[in-house]
């Protein structure tokens, strides 16, 4: 598993150590004996090996027969410092600098064709996570709030992740949440704050690429939609009851909608499918304070249920409503539109509770320097995905009926017991072919939706 994991790391991202290696150094030259690559690497293996916490990776370091040696082999000519040394060095990067490296290592799976557009877009999701929680405030600013005389101090982000159709969810952005000064916390502030300088860092990451972001309830207001706009992006929001009252009316009055009832499969990924008819509303030429837009709303009757789970979203994506497609289409957009569940199941579930250890405090005085390690874990995560998803890691799971999870104790016990194969792992460094397991869908055929469907 441990050759595996390395050699996707090199095919897909060659240059990754040279990427870490042009992070801003302020270290003066002549006292540094490990490279900033060399140092970077370190946190990006602690993650990678799940090796949980500094303090237990200094004893792995000091303890585990060829722990130590076997990260050197891995990594080159690197040498594995003490985590106290990292650790300093942390203090110093620009996370700025940081998320440079997650936007070369998107573009680079751009160009291999590991991400592809989906209808003409490629399509980023946007969700706020906690990271951690303090009762003592930390050095630099961190939201707080006050409850029965007792304040907590958190450390939260607003994170754009990049999904895909075989289920990848990978990080491309990501803005620390403040206070902004207020002294108090206000989530639809700090959040909707947030966004406008996440919304300015992703376009100055990919100034060309088509984007459609996909935004839960609390972004469904004017200035989201302007700044979409302003960069040429689509979005498609989730609409909560009594969320912008005022297009009730308007969908209720318009003549340009269509309605219509579609059997769709209710247990995906089961082996007996089991249907129910679900009713589709699409109402096209809205406005919302001078801005057009369209509503979209699924109701999808739950299995063995009398029960009905309503999806409704707005977007600016449109459809000519004379189109023979349009049936097609709109459930296209409404699948679209659920899979905002990818960020929380496959992305901020996975890094809190499958080994990554997310929420742990790695640095306990200052959130700047805590958001750095969350940058250096996204980098992490996007190997841990591709290499999961590689087919030979799917035909091993398989083959021996064992979790993902079983196979990374295993490679830690790996690690710390055996040597590795020095050959192996230079053999990985050649050029390769790797596949990743794509998720077989009943779905009609991809339109490209880049111009409006005529």
């Amino acid at each position: 598993m441990i050759y595996q994991l390395n050699k996707v790391s090199h095919h897909f991202f060659p240059e990754l150590s040279d990427w870490l290696g042009e992070v801003k150094d302020h270290r003066i030259d002549n006292c540094c004996k490990y490279s900033m690559s060399n140092l970077l690497t370190q946190v990006i293996h602690m993650f990678q090996v799940q090796g949980s916490t500094r303090n237990n990776m200094n004893q792995l370091r000091k303890n585990g027969s060829y722990f130590k040696d076997n990260f050197e082999a891995l990594h080159g000519d690197m040498q594995l410092a003490h985590f106290d040394t990292v650790n300093n060095v942390i203090k110093t990067v620009d996370a700025g600098d940081l998320i440079l490296v997650l936007g070369k290592m998107i573009n680079a799976l751009i160009r291999s064709k590991v991400i592809n557009p989906a209808e003409g877009y490629y399509h980023i999701v946007m969700d706020a996570t906690g990271v951690a929680s303090y009762h003592t405030p930390p050095l630099d600013g961190a939201l707080s709030k006050k409850k029965n005389n007792t304040t907590t101090y958190y450390a939260s982000v607003l994170e754009a992740k990049i999904i895909t159709d075989n289920g990848l969810c990978l990080s491309v952005a990501s803005e620390l949440l403040s206070n902004e000064g207020k002294g108090f916390y206000d989530k639809q502030d700090c959040e909707l704050a947030a966004f406008s300088r996440l919304a300015d860092q992703l376009h100055k990451l990919f100034p060309r690429l088509p984007i459609c972001l996909h935004l839960d309830g609390l972004y469904a207001n004017a200035t989201v939609m302007k700044k979409c706009e302003q960069y040429g992006w689509k979005y498609i929001i989730t609409r909560k009851d009594g969320n912008l009252p005022k297009l009730d009316e308007q969908i209720k009055d318009t003549l340009e909608k269509v309605s219509f009832v579609y059997p769709e499969v209710l247990n995906p990924g089961q082996k007996e499918a089991n249907l129910g008819d679900v009713q589709y509303l699409w109402a096209a030429n809205l406005q919302h304070q001078n801005h057009q837009l369209n509503y979209m709303e699924g109701r999808f009757p739950k299995h063995n249920s009398q029960a009905v789970t309503k999806f409704a979203y707005i977007t600016n994506l449109n459809i000519n409503l004379d189109s023979p497609l349009l049936q097609s289409i709109v459930r296209r957009f409404m699948s679209s539109g659920r899979s905002r569940w990818l960020i929380e199941n496959k992305g901020f579930n996975d890094q809190k509770n499958n080994g990554f250890n997310m929420e742990h405090k790695f640095v306990r005085k200052s959130i700047m320097n805590l958001y750095k390690y969350y940058i250096l874990l996204q980098i992490a995560h996007i190997i841990h995905q591709l290499t999961i998803k590689s087919k030979a890691v799917v035909k091993l799971v398989k083959q021996s009926k064992v979790t993902i999870k079983m196979l990374w104790d295993r490679l830690k016990s790996v690690l710390l017991e055996r040597v590795l194969c020095k050959e192996t792992i230079m053999q990985n460094r050649q050029r390769c072919q790797i596949r990743l397991e794509k998720i077989k869908r009943r779905e009609d055929k991809p339109i490209n939706l880049t111009k409006p469907i005529s």
